[in-house]
């Protein structure tokens, strides 16, 4: 039998590499839709979902504001879930962000392409417009669908 990895390379596809921004996450967590699609996606092996701990953070922030209402716990199993779906990465350094700061209205977001530049991913999803205009490779969520399930 052979594997999904062989399978691509003997058909000429390779699984696209996409960055999560904090944001994709949160919604995919949160409601159905697009986002969680494509979370569903990465579990199954579709498509190979990156991201890293500084995001992951950016996620817990989020699900811990009040217009959540989880409790702890409850954030920790969405938590898991995002562990079954994207492989985490160590956080981008600060000698790392410096290239990108002065590109970049919020600065926070500095963390973002870097990152993605850094694990070499073909894609960055987000739903932040700055970095959809600014990063090349910058895709939202229903464009990336349409790429890993090959509809462009």
């Amino acid at each position: 039998m052979r594997s999904s990895r062989e399978n691509e390379q003997s058909s000429g596809k390779r699984r696209l590499t996409i960055f999560v921004d904090a944001n994709t996450i949160v919604s995919g967590l949160a409601f159905e839709g697009n986002e969680a699609l494509l979370l569903k996606l990465g579990a199954i092996g579709a498509c190979d979902l990156k991201t890293t701990r500084y995001v992951i953070d950016e996620v817990d922030k989020a699900l811990s504001g009040k217009e959540f209402g989880l409790a702890r716990d409850e954030i920790a199993a969405l938590i898991s879930v995002v562990y079954n779906s994207v492989v985490v990465h160590e956080s981008v350094g600060g000698a790392q962000l410096e290239k990108y700061l002065p590109r970049l209205d919020d600065e926070k977001d500095a963390h973002i392409w870097a990152a993605y530049e850094k694990l070499r991913c073909d894609m960055l999803v987000t739903g932040d417009k700055e970095l959809l205009k600014k990063v090349t490779g910058a895709k939202t969520t229903r464009q990336t669908l349409e790429r890993v399930i090959g509809k462009t």
